[in-house]
Order: structure tokens, then sequence, then C-alpha cells
């Protein structure tokens, strides 16, 4: 997708959610029944950070689920863009562990927010991020709708298997949202953006008990066939070779180059996949946005977490050009490059700063 003069997606303002339960690698060690340090010869910690990069992630508790997080990530984008609920004409949410199967996540979000804007749910993983981007500003353009929020939560604790200790490690919860508001002729946003699929490799990331093939019974829990299990050696080079290739993509789609982006956030799936793509994509790490220390891989709303922390943190300045790759399962891989506006808020909150 292109986005033509008629029409600019543009970034008004961004939010996440982590929860407050922090889970650290010496925790996971605790409690692992299938890591031996002494056979090992390190602990968890060194093995988590020599592979994944990941030293702590958050968790869910109490009750909660992906709604809730859902919900407060789009308060605060809806508090970051000035924008109220009322002015939202379309919700797209992004995740592949809804808190029921039915009523849908997105609607529980918008029965927490208010408003009537029409919601649209995407059952998508590690693509979440862009997925949405590319059905909130298809609808858009379809349907005259002028300001979008646009959802990625992910509660991937309920689905890794508490016995294994790889899966513990990788994956953390949390959520993050952005809204789009259309501004032509603004001369920011989304300037292309591409996503692709190919399922001869589906089961490479698999769940699979719990659907209604093989839904949960005595045996399915014996085989604990509910957990995502993992083929990570082959996903280890599709990750890189189809994050380089849609990142080439996009950018060709307008004519640009590597040299023309100022910041990369890449899917946050692991630092040996990330450094390889930055490597060939020949990006100087001072360049690069991650989150993934402190976060994991939170399947679709890692890149958008980055991106707001990134926002938050004063990275991003008015006209920056942020490139996006994402790949995960499905197999699926995508791009977005985005020209960003740095929203009122935050230029009010740094010239009160400096005064």
């Amino acid at each position: 997708m292109t986005i033509g003069a008629a029409m600019s997606f543009v970034i008004l303002g961004t939010g996440s959610d982590l929860p407050p339960k922090i889970v650290t690698n010496e925790d996971i060690e605790r409690a692992s029944t299938d890591y031996d340090p002494v056979r090992a010869g390190q602990s968890l910690h060194e093995w988590v950070m020599r592979r994944a990069g990941v030293a702590s992630r958050h968790r869910l508790e109490g009750g909660e689920g992906t709604s809730d997080m859902a919900v407060r990530a789009a308060r605060r984008a809806l508090d970051n863009a000035g924008v109220t609920v009322e002015e939202i004409d379309l919700v797209v949410l992004g995740t592949f562990t809804s808190d029921s199967r039915q009523p849908s996540t997105v609607s529980l979000v918008q029965q927490a927010l208010g408003g009537s804007a029409k919601c649209l749910q995407l059952e998508t993983a590690c693509t979440g991020f862009v997925d949405s981007l590319l059905v909130a500003t298809s609808v858009m353009s379809a349907a005259g709708y002028r300001t979008a929020l646009v959802i990625t939560a992910e509660a991937m604790s309920a689905v890794v298997d508490p016995e294994r200790f790889m899966y513990q490690s990788l994956f953390g919860d949390g959520a993050a949202a952005v809204v789009l508001r259309d501004l032509p002729g603004s001369g920011y946003g989304i300037e292309a953006l591409r996503t692709h699929t190919d399922a001869t490799h589906c089961d490479w990331t698999w769940v699979p008990g719990g659907g209604t093939k093989h839904p949960i019974t005595a045996q399915v829990l014996a085989e604990r066939s509910q957990y995502v299990t993992l083929d990570a050696k082959a996903i280890y080079r599709f990750a890189v070779d189809k994050m380089v290739e849609a990142s080439h993509e996009v950018l060709g789609i307008v004519g640009l180059t590597i040299d023309d982006v100022d910041w990369l956030i890449p899917h946050q799936t692991g630092a040996n996949i990330i450094a390889e793509v930055v490597e060939e994509l020949k990006v100087p790490p001072e360049r690069v946005i991650t989150c993934l220390d402190h976060t994991g891989n939170v399947s679709g709303a890692s890149v958008a977490i980055a991106l707001d922390e990134a926002r938050a943190g004063g990275l991003l300045n008015d006209g920056d050009r942020v490139l996006i790759p994402v790949v995960g399962g499905g197999m699926a891989w995508g791009a977005v490059s985005l020209v960003w506006r740095r929203p009122a808020a935050d230029a009010l909150a740094q010239e009160r700063a400096a005064s």
C-alpha cells in the first residue's frame, strides 16, 4: 500500500501499557524445572542475555486480561494526541490472546472507553501492529473515516508453558496504541506499507490445542499442547531475511534508501536477530530503537511499545523518518515507513521544560 496525496495518515499520539509485575531471569531460574545452571555452566540470566537479550519482562496478574492493558494504552494514546474518544471513527485491535472467544477484546475495549466507533479485531501475532495499520488505513480510505485508534495487545504469559524456561524467558505481556488521523497534504504520516504471508511454513509457530480441531481435553492438557511452540532455528534465518527484504521494499516504493531513515524499530524478536538485521541493513546502532531488554518479545505489541517509549523519551524529532519491519507467525512479514509528526502535547511539554 502506497499512501496517495489525497490522504495522509498521521500518528497524532501514542500510548503503551506494561503490567506492574516484573519477572527477571533470576525469578525464572528459581522457578524452573528444566534449566540446570550447573550442567549448563552458566546462570539462566547469562544464557538468556547471550541469545535473546532479555533481562526482564512484565506479567499480568490479579485477574486482568489483554483488554485491560489495551484500554490503558488507548487512553494514554488519546491523551497524548489530544483527541477524545467521541472523535474516533474506527478502532482496530490486533491480538491472538483475547480475553475470551466472545465478546471480542476490541468490544471490551470500546465498552470501557465509550464512543460509537466501528470496531474490528485481527487475530494476528508478531506482525500485528503493521497488519492493523494496513487494515485501519484501508478502511479509512474506503469509508471516509478521518480518525482511528490502532491497538496491539498481547498477554503472552497465557500461551507460554510455565514449565519451559526458554519460552518463559523470551516473552512478555503489554500493549500499545496509536491515534491515526487523515491530514491531507501535511507531509507527515505513513509513506508506504507492505505485508506478506507465506503459509508454507505456518507450523513454525504453533499452538496446537485449544481450537476447534483440538479443543481442550484431558489429553491436550497432558500433552501441554495449549501452549505455543516454535521452530527457533528455522525462524531465525526467515526473520532476518524477511525484515531486511521488507525494509528495502517499502523504501523502494517511495524512492528512498536506508540512508534516508532516521530510526529503525525492528520487531523485538531477539537480540541476535535484531543485530543481524541491523548489520545487513547497515544501520548505525545508535539509530536503532529497542525495548527488548525490559519487555521481552510482546508479539505484535513490541514495535508499538518501542515507538511509544521513543516518543516519551524525546528521541523522535519532527520530520524524522521511522522504518518498522516485522516478522511473525503465519509465516508473515512486512514493514511500514512513516514521517514522524511530533504531537502538539509533546511540543508543549518540551517548551514548558525549557522555560
